[in-house]
Formats: C-alpha cells, sequence, structure tokens
C-alpha cells in the first residue's frame, strides 16, 4: 500500500524516544528520587521532565513529517492509477536497498522509479541540487532517486537476460517545485500534476514482450 512504510517508520521513530525519556524517569522515581535530597530531587525531576517534554514534541513532529510524506505517496498512486492501459505501477517495491522505492512505473516509455516528495514552500533547483525555501536538504532527493533506479536496474539484470534503463523522478506531489518539469542528467524532476504526460511521452520504448518479462519478475519479487 502507498505510504504504508512512511507512516510506519513514522510512529516507529516517534515512539523510541519517547519510551527512553518514560524509561529514564521511571529509573529516577524507583531508585534516584527516593535517597536524594530536597534540591536534587527537584533538580532531578525537572531534568527528567524538560527531557520527556522534548522526546514527546520531537517525536511527534517527525511523525507529521513522515505522515505528510505518507499523504504525498498515496496522491501520486491516485495519479498513477489513471495512467493508459499497458502501464504496471508498483508501490513500495523492495529490491535490496535500505528502505524501499516509493513508485516503479513500468509502460511501453520505459522503466521508471519514482521518489516521492511533499515539501512546503519553494522548491528550486540550482547548481544541480534541488533547494528547499533555498536550503539543501538533509537528504538529497537526486541522490534517493538514482539510488532507487540503480538498485532497481541491478535487480532486474540478476533476473533478466538484459537491464532495461530505469529512469530515476523525483516528484513532489505539493506541486512546489518551480519550473514544474525539468531533466538534470538522467533524473526527472517534476511536480505531480506533471508526471503522467512525462511518462507517457517519454523518449524510450519498450515492446510488449520486454514489459512483460519485467512486469512478471517484479509481480513474483513483490508477493
Amino acid at each position: 500500500m502507498p505510504g504504508e512504510r512512511a507512516r510506519a517508520t513514522g510512529v516507529m521513530r516517534a515512539i523510541w524516544p519517547l519510551l527512553t525519556a518514560i524509561f529514564l524517569c521511571g529509573i529516577f522515581l524507583g531508585t534516584v528520587l527516593p535517597s536524594a535530597s530536597l534540591g536534587v530531587s527537584g533538580a532531578g525531576f525537572l531534568v527528567a521532565s524538560l527531557f520527556l517534554f522534548w522526546a514527546v514534541r520531537d517525536g511527534f513532529k517527525g511523525l507529521d513529517s513522515f505522515f505528510k510524506g505518507a499523504r504525498g505517496e498515496e496522491s501520486v498512486a491516485v495519479l498513477l492509477s489513471a495512467l493508459p492501459r499497458g502501464y504496471h505501477v508498483f508501490h513500495d517495491f523492495m529490491c535490496g536497498r535500505t528502505g524501499g522505492i516509493d513508485h516503479v512505473v513500468v509502460g511501453p516509455t520505459g522503466v521508471f522509479a519514482v521518489e516521492t516528495k511533499c515539501w512546503a514552500g519553494s522548491v528550486t533547483f540550482e547548481a544541480g541540487v534541488i533547494l528547499a525555501d533555498g536550503e539543501s536538504p538533509s537528504r538529497p532527493p537526486i541522490v534517493q532517486a538514482r539510488g532507487s533506479a540503480h538498485a532497481l536496474a541491478q535487480f532486474l539484470k540478476n533476473t533478466l537476460e538484459y537491464v532495461p534503463a530505469c529512469i530515476p523522478v523525483v516528484c513532489f506531489a505539493s506541486n512546489t517545485f518551480k519550473p514544474e518539469l525539468l531533466r538534470s542528467d538522467d533524473t526527472v524532476i517534476c511536480n505531480a500534476t506533471a508526471l503522467q504526460s512525462l511518462i507517457v511521452t517519454y523518449d524510450c520504448h519498450l515492446s510488449a514482450d520486454e514489459v512483460e518479462r519485467i512486469v512478471k519478475v517484479m509481480e513474483q519479487k513483490d508477493t
């Protein structure tokens, strides 16, 4: 299911600091507090409370970010479901890399590895880098998309007699990318509104037999 992996990751990352904070507070209350002086007890309780507050705030902030990403993946999945007959779509496809590929599309115009982002604010492309409000993100989406495409190509290479070109795509579900659609070397960057048109008009060609073989291999992996 699109977005399922992002939601699960968000929940796990939100829970562990909260559980850690509760565990440490429990240790303090059970072992330190009974034998400590009033001043030490007060200071320790304050520190424990602040740590618990930070864990809750940071956890929910991260959870909101992952849930926002999940909603973006779901909206892109809806758009991909409307592709013409002959196109096949896989979501959260695992192929030997850390995490999974948000969406893989296989059709007569090629094989696409789609990395979905749902960023607010201004998204621009400068000097080969995607920027969010003028800042470079900690995880560059172009690097992620190329990594996904490379992993997909390696997976297909290990199971097929040939390796079709796998096109890396960075898609902004929030439609905040200023140029709307742009090519950077082997990677395509676009808004969700341009994704369908990009896929059906891409200058690559796969025969019906090639598409069928690729889809069969991916369906076996996806089950």
